[in-house]
């Protein structure tokens, strides 16, 4: 059971890092969910690392393609230093949450946050919008692992370039913020660190699949499947740990 349990969160992390490679985000809002049922211990941590890889590898790409054009660099400078009271909030509630408590608030982060992608909403990209969405994605992304989808809102009337370099911008000093923090209040475990190095290869190999991929993904139809899979893991994490908490 222990090696079936870690094939599945491979297979996750492998779909997930397919899909952010393709559409900006993607790995905390499919893999997350399933791993706090599976394997809770392994989060936030395992999760932050690989999506730091993933981010830093589309950002290159970026750059490399389009220059500082392809990334919304204001909003990158707004959303990160907003991020901060956020992941510190995050860290403090890591500390006093319990674990069915900890299911309770990634479950509803994505259900809100995925809810309100399928619904088709999108705030303007404001500075005021991006400070609250830059909180959301800092307390989110440290607790959780799940800080793409506050940030997503904002930037879906974007071209899909774009908000795959804006994210991925995003995520890289995200990343090192959250972790960090993480580090320093102690929540960063060796178990974590090496399954985030043993499932790296994973990672690598799902960004190539989106590199061939990205060419002839239809985006609309992507987002609504990674909606519908995230959703529906959600419910199961939010009714086992309601189940738990009332037991």
């Amino acid at each position: 059971m222990r090696v079936l349990t870690y094939i599945l969160i491979g297979l996750l992390i492998l779909c997930g890092a397919t899909v952010q490679g393709t559409i900006g985000f993607g790995l905390g809002t499919i893999a997350t969910p399933i791993i706090a049922l599976v394997k809770p211990e392994l989060l936030p941590t395992v999760i932050l690392c690989l999506a730091f890889i993933i981010a830093t590898t589309t950002l290159t790409s970026t750059l490399a393609r389009t220059g500082r054009a392809g990334v919304d660099w204001p909003v990158v400078g707004i959303s990160t230093v907003a991020r901060i009271p956020g992941s510190l909030a995050a860290a403090w509630a890591l500390a006093h949450l319990s674990e069915p408590g900890l299911q309770v608030v990634i479950a509803c982060a994505v259900l809100i946050a995925m809810s309100l992608s399928g619904l088709g909403w999108s705030p303007r990209r404001t500075p005021a919008n991006t400070v609250i969405a830059g909180v959301a994605s800092g307390f989110l992304g440290t607790a959780t692992s799940i800080g793409g989808p506050p940030m997503a809102l904002i930037l879906k009337r974007l071209p899909p370039a774009t908000i795959r370099g804006t994210m991925s911008a995003t995520f890289v000093v995200g990343c090192v913020v959250s972790l960090s923090i993480l580090v320093s209040s102690g929540h960063v475990t060796a178990l974590q660190l090496t399954a985030a190095a043993a499932y790296l290869p994973l990672v690598v190999v799902g960004l190539l699949i989106a590199r061939r991929l990205n060419p002839y993904v239809n985006t609309i139809i992507l987002n609504r499947i990674v909606t519908t899979v995230a959703l529906s893991a959600a419910a199961l994490l939010l009714g086992q740990a309601l189940f738990e908490l009332s037991a």
